[in-house]
Parts: structure tokens; C-alpha cells; sequence
């Protein structure tokens, strides 16, 4: 459950400010995302309904398909844009996928609209506990069925098997 004060108008602090933070996103019906932040301050754009967000105290993504979770992406900080639907993670972005996949990086963007994940920073991905993969970008869909590592190296485990005599 979130609180929310209304800031003074004219003394240059936020119009919200939020404590704990807790929000379900959906989709015709359906869970898409979890999302949960320790303090956020948010600012209308304009004179619309619109909003940007500022995390400073932690964030947390929980993401849903199908009503099944298939990842989950914390930061220490982050920013929210209600207009794009653009999330952006920020300063120890940790991505893990329940398909075995942990990237981390810098900062990490959930575009809600285009339905995908980006980066142009550098990322390391490690794929269950053994393959490890370095690049300079990220992008995949927000359901996780692919990926693409930019200008991508890496190492990888492979386990010799006794020869058939």
C-alpha cells in the first residue's frame, strides 16, 4: 500500500511524493507486471493525467504472461514516464529470467508500448550458474522467447564425456 503527499505549489518540491509504492499493471484482464518502489516522487507533465516518476529508493518489476511470472528485474533507482510507458531501471540493474537467464547492467528500459527490454550499456549474462555472455546492448521481448546481445563474447562450459571403447 502506497502513501502520498501532495507537494506546495511553487516551492520546487515534487507534486507526489510516495512512500512504498506498490502497483499492479494489466492488460485486457490480465497481470502483466508487478511493480514496487521504496520512495518515488513524481511530477504531472503538463496539465494532463500524465506523470514522470523518480525512484531513488529502490525498484522492483515483476513480470507476468499468462498469469505465470517470467522474470523479475530490480535496481537501486529508476524513472517512470506514464505518457511513452517507458520504466527505466538504473545503477545495479539485475535481470533474472525463469528461463535460467541473470543479466546485469547499468540500466535496463522496459518500453510497456513496444513490448520489450533494451539497453545500449554493457551487459554479462549468465545462463544457469555456467554459460557466461559479454556485450555492449541487449534487446528481447517482454514474454523472454529470444534475445540479442550486441557485439557479443563470452565463455562457456563444456563438459568432456569419457570415450565409448
Amino acid at each position: 500500500m502506497a502513501t502520498s503527499s501532495s507537494a506546495a505549489v511553487g516551492t520546487g518540491m515534487s507534486d507526489n511524493m510516495i512512500w512504498d509504492m506498490d502497483v499492479t499493471i494489466t492488460s485486457e484482464g490480465r497481470i502483466r507486471a508487478k511493480f514496487r518502489a521504496g520512495y518515488v516522487e513524481r511530477d504531472n507533465i503538463g496539465n494532463s493525467k500524465y506523470s514522470i516518476s523518480r525512484i531513488d529508493s529502490g525498484l522492483a518489476i515483476e513480470f507476468f504472461e499468462k498469469e505465470k511470472n517470467t522474470g523479475f528485474l530490480q535496481s537501486r533507482r529508476g524513472t517512470i514516464n506514464d505518457l511513452s510507458e517507458v520504466f527505466t531501471a538504473i545503477d545495479s540493474v539485475v535481470f533474472r529470467s525463469t528461463k535460467g537467464y541473470t543479466l546485469y547492467t547499468d540500466t535496463l528500459v522496459w518500453n510497456r508500448k513496444l513490448a520489450q527490454l533494451s539497453t545500449d550499456c554493457d551487459v554479462m549474462m549468465i545462463k544457469d550458474n555456467r554459460d557466461t555472455l559479454y556485450g555492449e546492448g541487449f534487446i528481447t521481448d517482454d514474454k523472454f522467447d529470444s534475445y540479442e546481445i550486441k557485439r557479443p563474447r563470452g565463455e562457456t562450459l563444456i563438459e568432456e564425456k569419457d570415450p565409448v571403447n
